[in-house]
C-alpha cells in the first residue's frame, strides 16, 4: 500500500520530497546532476562558452576592486560550469 503525499523513504529510514530525491533521470550527470538536454549549460571544452568564462572572469576582476582572484568550478565528469570561486582582498592590512 502506498501514499500519494509526495515522500520518499531513503535507505537510512529517513523521508525526503519526491522531488528533491537524487534518482537521476535521463541525461543526467552522476556527479554534479546537470542536464544538459534540460538547460542551457557552460562547458569547458566548447570554445564559445570558454571565451565568455574567461570575459566574465575579467569583467568581474575590474569592475570590482576588492577581489583578488577568481576561479570557474568545473565537473570533473561532464566538463559543466558549476561556479565561480572568488578570492577577495583583505582589506584590513594595507
Amino acid at each position: 500500500m502506498g501514499f500519494k503525499d509526495g515522500l520518499t523513504k531513503q535507505k537510512d529510514g529517513t523521508y525526503i520530497l519526491s522531488h528533491k530525491s537524487k534518482e537521476a533521470k535521463e541525461g543526467d550527470c552522476i556527479e554534479c546532476g546537470q542536464n544538459p538536454k534540460s538547460r542551457m549549460l557552460m562547458f569547458k571544452y566548447n570554445t564559445e562558452d570558454f571565451k565568455l568564462v574567461r570575459e566574465y572572469i575579467h569583467d568581474h576582476l575590474t569592475s570590482y576592486s576588492n577581489t583578488k582572484s577568481m576561479k570557474p568550478i568545473w565537473c570533473k565528469k561532464c566538463q559543466a560550469l558549476l561556479e565561480y570561486k572568488a578570492t577577495l582582498k583583505d582589506t584590513k592590512n594595507k
